[in-house]
């Protein structure tokens, strides 16, 4: 979506927001709910292409085999 339209759509849901709420939103709060609701195509992309690929059975690694690796890497040893 080019810039403009994004400057409209969040001004829209701002005045809204203010309209319903009262001034007490803060403009961080305002944006951060707002990109929540329209998060960045590039993180729309990887979302889907996460979900594309649980639905075909893969999920990654436990934390466990990434923790060991990660200490194995960087000579950290396990604490018991």
């Amino acid at each position: 979506m080019p810039t403009t339209e994004l400057i409209e759509s969040f001004s829209e849901f701002a005045k809204a927001k203010v309209d319903q709420a009262g001034n007490d939103l803060s403009i961080d709060d305002l944006y951060d709910e707002w990109r929540t609701q329209h998060p960045p195509s590039d993180d729309l992309l990887a979302i889907k292409a996460s979900l594309r690929d649980m639905e075909n059975g893969e999920t990654g690694r436990s934390f466990d085999d990434f923790a060991a690796e990660f200490r194995r890497q960087n000579g950290i040893r396990e604490t018991p």
